[in-house]
């Protein structure tokens, strides 16, 4: 039953069977006219000291002129739309930035990155935590047998997630009001879409400050916490780093703060001048030319489509009716490091899938990362989408209004690309699990040296549920930790028949061979999910047949 209360509380989040919802599920729409504004706003924003530059009359002047000059591509479901801003909508991003500057927190420099709700920032380039963090990491990867997801792939997971997961009926779980140790059943509901019945991650607890430092207070799931101290307290620093981030983009998601619009409303049409049918039916040949003017006519009759306000931009972007704070908090985050390397002659990296992370049983609400390596390679990006519903304001069948005003065609799937961060080293990215994102192909810069790239990920579980299982109350199910620990403790007062005796008698333990194999099906589960996902959330076709009229 808490299960069921838990799906309708807590932040949105992609765990829905989208095609329940008669026209679709997601955002509003955005016209392309705004969505070539955020593109120009976003790249304003990554000059550097942008918050200083715009309000200078000359350079503002200089953006005014460049942007007059710009055409924008704007990917569409289905194809691309070039589009041209006028001068009241290149006045209103120009004037927009005064908000986006007072959102921008000046002691942390995190800022609005591509798209609302998805915030980012650089670490600065002294600061010692990246070269204490790649030391780390790099004698960490020395230590252990690294596991590749693919034989053929060149991404390794350092810190793997997928390993050692939670295994319902056989992971021994701590219960409060319980001394004993017992497993947990599968999940109840019949909900075998969103929700895993066999294997889940493993979150581990971390405690936040009232002046925002983090602490781990349970381990992190495949990271000794005693052989790799200085790992955790670099991890550690790097999430305080994280936390003011985290806060505005859980701010931004949260229900009481709607994501606004520059430009709400639909089009019309200033001109009706439908082409007349043939006057007889059995006028074949003219039957013919009446559809083909028809068509014509459908997708390119004159029509005003919406703009932005008449007195420009009304201001308050930076006001918020609710604010998150995670400040005195526990929090649950599922912590992975993954490093794609290159080799010359080797294959590239080909980029990943558009998904989201995790399943309804971790509800993971908003995800970081983290870039502190990236070598001899050419740039990567990591993109965005966000699924949306159908737009209102146009006539069942009007394919001239959805495709000029929106980008949709009949049949195209209901979601719109919201844009790309191009990925440098030190630089931090958090943004809401609502949206699918990935990583862009990359190849080797200079093809005789290697190179790489190391993502460091926070995935954060949602605060506002009940706590999911995590580390506090699953002990280490690493069978060599703790054949090391009893070897440690015992090795010198008893044989070793002993200690294996001893090891037999251990409940819960895996094996490398045995956690390799639920990896394998663990990842094989979330590929699956990643496909439905797709389908059924964030590609529902557009059916163009049922406008607004007919859906309520």
């Amino acid at each position: 039953m808490s299960e069921v209360r838990d799906q309708f509380r807590g932040y949105r989040h992609p765990f829905i069977f989208g095609i329940h919802y008669l026209g679709g599920i997601g955002d509003y729409p955005r016209t392309l006219t705004e969505l070539a504004m955020s593109e120009y706003s976003a790249e304003l924003r990554r000059i550097p000291e942008w918050w200083k530059l715009y309000q200078d009359p000359n350079t503002r002047n200089e953006w005014y002129d460049l942007a007059r000059e710009r055409v924008w591509n704007i990917r569409t479901p289905s194809t691309s739309v070039e589009v041209k801003l006028s001068k009241a909508q290149i006045e209103y991003i120009l004037d927009e930035l005064a908000g986006y500057a007072a959102l921008r927190d000046p002691d942390t420099e995190c800022q609005v990155s591509c798209f609302e709700r998805i915030w980012e920032f650089e670490l600065p380039a002294g600061d010692t935590l990246i070269s204490e963090l790649n030391a780390a990491l790099a004698l960490f990867r020395s230590e252990i047998s690294v596991h590749s997801l693919d034989p053929n792939s060149v991404c390794t997971a350092l810190i793997d997630p997928y390993l050692h997961p939670l295994v319902y009926n056989r992971t021994l779980v701590a219960h409060q009001h319980n001394r004993h140790l017992r497993t947990l059943p599968s999940p109840t509901g019949g909900d075998i879409y969103t929700v895993s019945p066999h294997l889940a991650f493993l979150p581990a607890e971390i405690n936040i400050s009232p002046t925002g430092t983090a602490s781990f207070a349970s381990y992190i799931n495949n990271l000794h916490p005693q052989a790799q101290a200085p790992l955790y307290a670099h991890l550690s620093r790097l999430f305080g780093s994280f936390v003011p981030v985290f806060e505005r983009v859980l701010t931004d998601l949260h229900r009481n703060n709607p994501l606004p619009q520059r430009i709400p409303g639909a089009c019309r049409y200033t001109v009706w001048d439908e082409p007349e049918e043939p006057e007889y039916s059995d006028d074949d040949e003219g039957w013919a030319a009446y559809e083909r003017e028809l068509r014509e006519w459908i997708v390119n009759r004159p029509i005003h489509l919406p703009d932005v306000p008449m007195d420009g931009y009304p201001g308050g972007l930076e006001k918020r009716k609710h604010v998150v704070s995670l400040r005195g908090r526990s929090v649950q985050v599922v912590v992975g490091v993954e490093e794609m390397r290159l080799e010359p002659g080797g294959p590239s990296y080909p980029g990943s899938p558009w998904h989201v992370e995790g399943m309804r049983n971790e509800r993971i609400v908003a995800c970081g990362e983290f870039y502190p390596v990236i070598e001899n390679i050419t740039t990567p990006a990591l993109e965005f989408r966000m699924a949306v519903t159908y737009p209102r304001g146009f006539a069942a069948g009007d394919t001239g209004a959805t495709a000029r005003t929106w980008g949709l065609r009949d049949g195209d799937a209901c979601h719109q690309y919201i844009g790309a961060r191009t990925l440098v080293p030190a630089l931090g990215l958090v943004f809401p699990n609502l949206y699918q994102h990935r990583l862009t192909p990359f190849a080797l810069s200079d093809p005789s040296r290697p190179g790489r790239l190391v993502a460091v990920r926070f995935w954060l579980v949602d605060p506002e549920i009940r706590p999911v299982v995590s580390t506090a109350v699953v002990a280490p199910q690493q069978e060599a930790w703790v054949r090391d620990a009893l070897g440690r403790a015992l090795g010198e007062k008893l044989p070793v028949e002993l200690v294996e005796q001893v090891m037999g008698e251990v409940e819960g333990l895996m094996g490398v061979t045995e956690a390799e194999e639920y990896a394998r099906a663990f990842r094989a589960v979330r590929e699956m999910f990643r496909v439905a996902n797709d389908q059924y959330h964030f590609c529902i076709p557009f059916d163009i047949w049922m406008a607004p009229e007919f859906l309520h």
